[in-house]
């Protein structure tokens, strides 16, 4: 187990004071200049604190340490190192930088560079001005100014700015327990919204939008060397939703750096992902994905009424069975296995047959489309909006994808194992836990379950509804 270690470091500008709970308080004259900005840091209830459990700095909940918190120049930041310039300026100037850097930067003891003022003030975290410019244009620096009156200050600091004799310079980073507060990561926040529908320390499972990508597509532009999509994929807004893992290290398990995705959606289908968040349960979900131990359940309304062929079976309760092969990425024929039944039809002027089919999906195998391809291609009536395997109405095409992954059970990945079993034992005897969690025992197996399931997006309905009353208004009379 790594046991995170601080190094105190004694500069001349800065004093740091450290109280048994382990806070980290700023003394001295870092206070008094920041007072006038702290009065409005009163909503914040995170102070930092040092976790044993990794080498990061995170934030827990004190209300008696609340004061503490300075605003940053963000919304939801807050300031978490400082640093104040002496009166003396940097009369040691030349032990960092040579006589041409001076000049070229024009440098003197008492005006310098931003970049420059963090190397001389904190030579281990920023030992290059490489480093310190990455830091300005994260806009992770403020800097807070001298003022005779007792307005706010302080501003975001730009690589162009001069430092003077006794300028504080303060690092911001986002409030909150998420990846990128916690390690300190001055992230720009997704645009987009990922409810988290069930999180634990081992595994969480979240609600991924219709439109966005599940991973960076390889050799794509805007996403720098890995390719493709920036920070608009999937993968990249995780850590900004999901915790850090407070599993202890050890041999065999240790949480990821970020939480992973065992598997994928396609970009146009919204629904439930499963994302481990330690290494033990990124493999024992992968595996259940790979050897179709999990339970998915899809739900995709149809362009037409489906054809269901007589050599396919029909199963109790009016499932039917769709086992057709599907090719892979290499040409190759794979078993491709899907169950589906219908749910409730609408009229519509558009669609095939003048009908539209709420069918629930669920896949036995994971092939690439395999629904799609599976009820355009076997049942005679693809999935609404499907771009792809649908030459019907356009449209119908208006509104997106019409597949939503709705439901999914899976066994989880340490209450099953003979540690977590013991845990398991005093977490059941809650039953509120139990219901919050979507935690149950499976009553014939005995394995500990994690079920949840979602309502439909709202464009289901109202696209059911108003093609159906537009079907009733203007259709022919008989």
């Amino acid at each position: 187990m790594r046991v995170a270690t601080i190094a105190a470091v004694f500069l001349p500008c800065v004093v740091f004071s450290f109280s048994s709970s382990n806070t980290i308080k700023f003394s001295g004259s870092v206070v008094d200049r920041w007072q006038p900005i702290k009065a409005a840091a009163t909503h914040h209830e995170e102070v930092n604190h040092v976790d044993e459990r990794d080498d990061l700095v995170t934030t827990s909940s004190n209300d008696s340490a609340s004061d503490d918190h300075i605003p940053g120049t963000r919304d939801g930041y807050i300031i978490t190192q400082s640093y104040t310039v002496p009166l003396e300026g940097f009369p040691s100037l030349s032990t960092v930088f040579e006589q041409s850097d001076q000049e070229r930067l024009q440098l003197e003891a008492k005006n310098v560079t931003l970049p420059a003022a963090l190397m001389l003030l904190d030579p281990d975290k920023y030992p290059t001005q490489s480093r310190a410019r990455k830091a300005i244009r994260q806009k992770a620096i403020c800097i807070c100014r001298d003022s005779n009156d007792d307005t706010d200050n302080k501003k975001l600091g730009k690589v162009i700015d001069r430092i003077y004799p006794q300028d504080q310079i303060g690092f911001q980073q986002r409030g909150g327990t998420d990846y990128y507060a916690v390690q300190g990561v001055p992230y720009r926040l997704p645009s987009f919204e990922v409810p988290v529908l069930y999180e634990d320390d081992h595994m969480a499972i979240v609600n991924k939008p219709a439109g966005i990508v599940s991973y960076r597509a390889e050799g794509g532009r805007g996403g720098g060397a890995r390719g493709g999509h920036g920070r608009d994929t999937l993968l990249s807004a995780l850590p900004s939703v999901l915790s850090p893992s407070n599993v202890h290290i050890s041999d065999d398990d240790w949480p990821l750096k970020r939480p992973q995705p065992v598997h994928r959606l396609d970009r146009p289908t919204s629904g439930l992902v499963v994302v481990a968040k330690t290494k033990s349960a990124a493999v024992h979900l992968s595996q259940q994905f790979e050897f179709r131990r999990a339970q998915k359940t899809y739900m995709a309304i149809l362009n037409g009424y489906p054809h269901q062929p007589k050599d396919d079976d029909t199963t109790k309760d009016d499932w039917n069975v769709i086992d057709y092969d599907l090719d892979d990425s290499s040409g190759r024929n794979r078993s491709a296995i899907t169950q589906w039944k219908v749910l409730r039809t609408a009229k519509s002027l558009h669609a095939n047959n003048g009908t539209l089919t709420l069918v629930e999906l669920k896949p036995k195998t994971g092939r690439y489309h395999q629904l799609r391809r599976h009820m355009a291609w076997v049942c005679k009536s693809p999935i609404c909006g499907d771009s792809s395997y649908d030459e019907g109405s356009l449209r119908l095409r208006k509104r997106g994808l019409f597949l939503c992954s709705n439901e999914i059970m899976i066994e989880h990945p340490y209450y099953n194992s003979p540690i977590g079993r013991k845990e398991w034992d005093r977490v059941k005897k809650d039953a509120q836990n139990l219901a919050k969690e979507h935690l149950q025992e499976d009553e014939e197996t005995g394995r500990v379950i994690v079920k949840v399931r979602i309502d439909l997006p709202s464009k289901f309905e109202s696209f059911l509804r108003h093609e159906d009353e537009r079907a009733s208004k203007f259709s022919p009379t008989k």
